[in-house]
């Protein structure tokens, strides 16, 4: 199960496809960036992992509690503002291969690492972030 923040913002690159992307649409790398700094002053362990086929890939560490955290983003395709868009934080708990068979160790809407990344979009002043489990 994956726990999906969004939010609305124009301070992250979501129109120039770098020479590095492995398609159009790998966007995320200065979010994350971003993100990860603004979590350690929360006493959220977090460090980027990789560019993935769909944004970036990261690593977070909460209460003993590991999840990948990826980000990904969609531009609003506004010329005016070609860097306004919605933005996509996915957090998966890293769970073992049993936990995964029996269903358990999930995670949820209200596990803390939630409330603190929420936390940290709305201080920022991003627009709509919603939690969708």
């Amino acid at each position: 199960m994956i726990v999906e923040i969004t939010c609305k913002t124009d301070r992250f690159n979501l129109s120039a496809v770098g020479e590095d992307f492995i398609n159009d649409c790998c966007f995320g790398e200065d979010f994350s960036k971003w993100l990860v700094a603004e979590l350690s002053g929360t006493g959220v362990d977090s460090d980027i992992i990789c560019m993935e086929d769909f944004g970036w890939a990261n690593i977070a560490e909460y209460q003993g509690i590991t999840y990948l955290m990826c980000v990904a983003g969609n531009s609003d395709e506004d010329a005016a503002r070609p860097d306004y868009g919605e933005w996509h934080v996915m957090l998966e708990r890293s769970r073992t291969f049993m936990q995964k068979l029996l269903g358990k160790n999930k995670i949820s809407a209200s596990d803390p690492i939630i409330g603190k990344v929420t936390l940290v979009l709305q201080r920022a002043g991003f627009a709509s972030v919603t939690v969708e489990p």
